[in-house]
């Protein structure tokens, strides 16, 4: 008998969950779709659990690692928001389904601080490779709280709109009554994968908004246009036709932690970052900022502070 393949050996000891979709949005940006041997249940919208790969696994740049032996058949592992489609080709919606979920990926680049080594291996792999997914769903980060006619903005950057995705098609299926608004910033329209999806659902329910801003296209070289930028403006307030008020409205933020502007809570009260971010602006405006177990009308995505 020829020996057993060292490779396949370590997959199928760590490995717990198959790919059963990729769509390849452009070079580094990807939609999947990952079916676990045994799916989790308890999830709730806006949830993240981890995704993993072996460090034996090839990657898709020439980035060099130096690895040691021990961790040469470890695994390597990132936090990723569960995301979701929200609407299928039929026009019905697709709320998150914990037997198959759905991913949403930027491969990482190297650089002089960083050697990325989860996503470039990520971006070798097709439908039918096996991968690693966590055994259960985490994060604060979620619905609750929210009533059936409270005003529901989703604001964030990049990947960060996956898990307001899911919220979205969780609010739609329940038959939310407040108007949604999803707002997100990219650097360019390429960079767009939802934008399709995002149009169908607008097309369908008249309470749901989607406002797409990019920073590096051509006709924002005079003027880029951030997040802050609308909710000072009031454009943010007329997308959701209706006055930002913390009584009624619930926000919610994920992505880039300068547009989140999340504060420091000392004895003296909040210190807000050098750079003015959405909570900053939001606190003036009588909205309170979740710190701990408190839960206020302005919600962010913890893990992303690890980025």
């Amino acid at each position: 008998m020829p020996d057993p393949d060292p490779v396949e050996e370590l997959r199928a000891t760590h490995y717990n969950a198959r790919l059963s979709y990729v769509r390849e949005h452009n070079r580094e940006l990807r939609v999947i779709r990952v079916v676990p041997d045994h799916p989790a249940q308890g999830y709730s919208a806006g949830q993240y659990t981890t995704l993993a790969l072996g460090y034996w696994e090839p990657r898709a740049d020439d980035a060099s690692e130096e690895l040691s032996d021990r961790q040469g058949v470890r695994l390597v592992w990132r936090a990723y928001s569960v995301s979701s489609s929200m609407i299928d080709s039929s026009a019905e919606l697709m709320p998150v389904d914990p037997a198959e979920l759905e991913f949403y990926i930027v491969k990482v680049p190297p650089s002089l601080e960083e050697v990325p080594a989860l996503t470039p291996r990520l971006f070798t792999k097709g439908e039918g490779d096996r991968i690693h997914i966590g055994r259960g769903f985490r994060g604060n980060y979620t619905l609750e709280g929210v009533r059936p006619t409270d005003h529901v903005v989703l604001l964030a950057t990049g990947t960060g709109e996956a898990p307001h995705n899911a919220m979205t098609a969780e609010l739609l299926s329940r038959g939310h009554e407040g108007n949604i608004v999803s707002v997100v910033t990219v650097r360019y329209r390429a960079d767009l994968a939802y934008a399709e999806q995002h149009e169908m659902v607008h097309d369908r329910w008249p309470n749901y908004r989607y406002l797409a801003i990019t920073t590096r296209e051509a006709e924002d070289i005079a003027r880029k246009v951030y997040i802050q930028d609308l909710l000072e403006s009031g454009h943010l307030d007329d997308l959701l036709g209706a006055s930002l008020d913390p009584s009624t409205t619930h926000v919610f933020l994920c992505g880039n932690p300068k547009m989140i502007g999340l504060p420091e809570w000392t004895d003296d009260g909040m210190v807000f970052p050098e750079t003015r971010g959405v909570c900053e602006i939001l606190h003036n405006r009588g909205f309170e900022i979740d710190e701990g177990a408190r839960r206020g009308q302005v919600h962010y995505e913890e893990y992303w502070r690890e980025r």
